[in-house]
């Protein structure tokens, strides 16, 4: 019996899994797709990340990604990143609590505003001392909020009976600093990366059917949270959290109005609200995480 069929019989684990989407902010998304959607069958799922035994739907654009429909193969990019984002912020929260960095994420969610079992053990680095209690608070929460993520677009496609993209089998390696601001940096250019990569694969995706929109809503909801997270954790860092102007002989402040997307290339505007990197830019960023 499949993690689907198990969530979808067992309303003990099915309440347990939609709490968890809810701390993601995925509760109402959650709830549709057990409404809504059937098991479907089982697919042979790939050995790993860019798996070159599964057929490309779009060898071009999302290389060793696997899926039946371009949709699918959006959703399978998006587990492939969010597999990686969620596997670093876990040896990310146990480097900053003192755990062995191969520790399992602890057990139950902590509830809002707590640490719940971690405890920052590192030094504060570049994070002033009057945010490190906040820092360090993201840490754990959107470690659980990545891997709600991850959990979510597995079952997604594992609903559609799709191909599902498999961890890498060796794991995943970074290079992490000693301190909470170090350890920070790394995560928050995982975090833009992941942020770039939702808005570059979003015009791939399809809109010819109530399920593709969907899916589609799916995918910008995760968008959104990968962006609070950048820019909360922008914030502790020290940086911009959000888009500014710099014209001249005006005082460089925020924007009222967004700007178009843009590509993830110079030169680059204060002026575009974000910039966006195409699927094979942001494929090629992730293999050096891949032991």
């Amino acid at each position: 019996m499949n993690e689907f069929e198990q969530l979808r019989r067992d309303p003990v684990s099915r309440r347990a899994f939609l709490r968890r989407m809810s701390a993601a902010g995925l509760g109402v998304a959650a709830a549709s797709l057990f409404a809504g959607c059937s098991s479907g069958g089982t697919y042979p799922a790939p050995s790993g990340p860019f798996d070159p035994s599964q057929p490309d739907f779009d060898a071009t654009n999302f290389p060793g990604i696997p899926g039946r429909s371009i949709n699918e193969v959006v959703l399978n990019y998006a587990l492939t990143l969010e597999i990686l984002e969620a596997d670093l912020y876990r040896q990310a929260l146990n480097l900053a609590s003192g755990r062995d960095v191969n520790a399992a994420l602890a057990a139950g969610v902590p509830a809002p505003g707590s640490t719940g079992p971690y405890a920052q053990t590192v030094g504060n680095g570049s994070i002033a001392s009057s945010l490190a209690p906040a820092a360090f608070l993201y840490l754990v929460q959107y470690a659980y909020v990545e891997a709600a993520h991850r959990d979510f677009l597995r079952v997604a496609l594992q609903s559609l009976g799709a191909p599902v993209a498999a961890a890498n089998p060796n794991g995943y390696t970074a290079t992490f600093g000693t301190d909470l601001g170090t350890i920070l940096e790394l995560i928050y250019a995982v975090e833009e990366t992941g942020v770039r990569a939702y808005l570059g694969a979003a015009p791939f995706m399809s809109f010819a059917s109530a399920a593709d929109k969907n899916l589609v809503q799916t995918a910008v909801a995760i968008h959104s949270t990968e962006a609070r997270h950048s820019a909360a954790v922008a914030y502790v860092l020290g940086k911009s959290a959000g888009p500014v102007y710099s014209l001249p002989g005006v005082s460089a402040g925020r924007r009222v109005t967004d700007g178009a997307a843009a590509p993830n290339a110079a030169p680059f505007s204060d002026n575009t609200f974000q910039y966006f990197s195409n699927p094979p830019v942001v494929l090629s960023a992730v293999r050096p995480f891949l032991k």
